[in-house]
């Protein structure tokens, strides 16, 4: 019985340690979102904020080599029953793990619709570029610019 007990605590705090890193991984991610989102709202460096889309990827890639290496462990986990306490502490990783990623969701759709207005108001500038230089362009050449007439006479 013991040694059973043994195994079970061992995959408990095997899989409690994998799921606190990835819970870390995550709140890295958040940071980095958040960060992203003050870039957008200053107006700051956007090669700074696109910088940081490398970052976010990386860290990707991590939970996911994560998630493979604790998918044995959690199939073993359902086969053997694991106490209470060790229960509720993979649940409150867990639920840590699911609040920071529905935090990192809200967040990017606030980098989206940053990210949208900002390229709506580069596209106005754009235009009021274009605009402005047609317009000079229309007057650049040696024709005389044109003069208003006063017909009250």
């Amino acid at each position: 019985m013991g040694r059973i007990e043994d195994d079970t605590d061992h995959l408990a705090k095997r899989l409690l340690g994998s799921y606190t890193i990835e819970a870390e991984i995550y709140q890295t991610l958040l940071n980095l979102a958040r960060e992203q989102g003050a870039i957008l709202e200053a107006g700051d460096d956007i090669d700074r904020c696109a910088a940081l889309f490398s970052r976010k990827d990386e860290l990707l890639r991590s939970i996911t080599r994560l998630e493979a290496e604790i998918e044995p462990l959690k199939r073993q986990w359902w086969r053997e029953n694991a106490g209470l306490e060790a229960r509720e502490r993979l649940n409150g990783i867990l639920d840590c793990i699911l609040a920071t990623i529905e935090a990192i969701m809200d967040q990017e759709q606030r980098n989206e619709q940053l990210l949208l207005n900002r390229h709506a108001e580069v596209e106005a500038d754009l235009a009021h570029v274009q605009r402005g230089s047609a317009m000079h362009h229309t007057y650049a050449g040696d024709e005389p610019l044109p003069r208003f007439v006063d017909i009250r006479h």
